[in-house]
């Protein structure tokens, strides 16, 4: 096979999860433009069998490969190591995709759109993501930033474990209304056009290039959740522009990462991720300054 130059890199993070990421890999058969496109599945210490199915898959496909860790790395510690082992053996791609292995992009043009936005001119977009079942919109994550209210609310619910399974609860209730309801046409309406957001959802992020070349990265500090908030106070500091463009499309089948009931582990890494996101970028300023990248523990 010739060597390619892939425009966009694709890092899908997986933990025990193996159907979801070969229905992913399946999504992706049909996709044009696959060329120009270099997947890595960071696996997160899946069952050995299962890894196998993995890589039996990725070599159907042009540009896979599948990266194996002996301990689970968490979102964006995986992520991270994909991501840095790509550029120090490839030049860096106009894009990088960071995403969930319970997506699919049934899209056939997907990254063919992708492709004709200029990656100077921002810093992550976020695509529309749609849940099944339900067909909720995921995004944008946040259209302004949390103030003083949102980020006690934050801390509040994530004080006690008591106290988060019931925020829980009610969420997945209001999600479950919404689902049976159906999504109101000037909802549709109102969510049809670019415009420029707070956060992306963490379960499909697209970074450009600009994003790294400005001192961008991937906070491996944070093992699962609070990726939104990093990702859009790094763009905040350095004045990236985060766009929410409902052109690319993306299906996320929610839950299937983590459950469907908070559990404590759970817990205590949206608690973990509320108390590091609120010391790192609440308590010292509310200025934008230069980001410095934190040493990964």
């Amino acid at each position: 096979m010739p060597e390619t130059k892939p425009s966009v890199l694709v890092i899908v993070v997986n933990y025990r999860s193996a159907l979801s990421v070969l229905d992913l890999l399946e999504s992706m058969r049909r996709i044009d433009a696959l060329s120009n496109v270099s997947v890595t599945i960071a696996d997160n210490s899946s069952f050995v069998e299962r890894i196998k199915e993995i890589e039996a898959a990725a070599q159907r496909l042009p540009n896979v490969k599948v990266m194996a860790s002996t301990a689970n790395q968490g979102y964006f510690g995986a992520a991270r190591l994909a991501f840095d082992q790509y550029v120090s053996e490839r030049p860096m791609p106009e894009w990088v995709v960071v995403c969930n292995h319970d997506v699919l992009i049934e899209d056939q043009g997907f990254f063919a759109k992708l492709l004709r936005i200029d990656p100077a001119a921002v810093g992550v977009v976020a695509p529309s993501i749609r849940t099944t079942p339900g067909g909720l919109e995921q995004n944008p994550f946040m259209r302004r930033r949390p103030g003083r209210l949102g980020w006690a609310k934050l801390q509040l619910v994530s004080s006690n474990y008591r106290i988060a399974r019931i925020w829980d609860w009610l969420w997945r209730r209001k999600s479950r209304v919404k689902s049976w309801a159906g999504i109101p046409k000037s909802m549709l309406q109102q969510k049809s056009q670019r415009e420029s957001v707070y956060a992306a959802h963490g379960s499909f992020l697209i970074f450009s290039r600009r994003f790294f070349a400005s001192g961008g990265f991937l906070d491996a500090n944070l093992f699962l959740y609070g990726e939104e908030i990093s990702v859009a106070e790094i763009c905040r500091e350095l004045h990236l522009p985060v766009i929410y463009d409902p052109r690319l499309q993306v299906i996320h089948a929610e839950h299937y990462s983590t459950g469907s009931v908070l559990n404590r582990f759970t817990y205590q890494c949206q608690r973990d991720s509320v108390r590091y996101l609120t010391s790192r970028y609440w308590v010292p300023s509310l200025k934008p300054t230069t980001p410095r990248e934190p040493t990964v523990s």
